[in-house]
């Protein structure tokens, strides 16, 4: 009987010992599709101060505004010119909504881009 228990008992163990072994590495998904979001505030001059966020780390006061390739802060006449101008870079409007931030209404755009493999 003592046996059979210390056979028992080392099979369970055995098996238990294979269970807790990590599983094999899996490879994520590759993406089809990314996402990002445009806000638009109108300033008092009658411009439109453009942020676009990638889903990239924010600063702490960063206010993430678009800029160009010699880091200049973009700005555009309308949220249909910066509409237009991330659509001719491949992306696709998905949704609106407004929210007021600091006593000013603030628009956000939904954005999304297919990632060719």
């Amino acid at each position: 009987m003592k046996r059979f228990l210390l056979a028992a008992l080392l099979m369970g163990s055995a098996l238990a010992g294979q269970a807790q072994q990590p599983a094999a590495a899996t490879v994520a998904p590759a993406r089809t599709e990314e996402y990002c979001q445009l806000n638009a505030q109108q300033k008092l001059n009658g411009k439109i101060t453009i942020s676009i966020d990638y889903g990239q780390q924010q600063k702490f006061f960063s206010r993430n505004l678009f800029r160009d390739s010699e880091g200049r802060p973009v700005e555009f006449n309308s949220v249909i010119d910066a509409l237009n101008w991330l659509n001719s870079q491949g992306w696709e409007f998905l949704n609106a909504y407004v929210q007021v931030e600091d006593g000013s209404s603030v628009s956000h755009y939904v954005m999304r881009r297919r990632i060719v493999s």
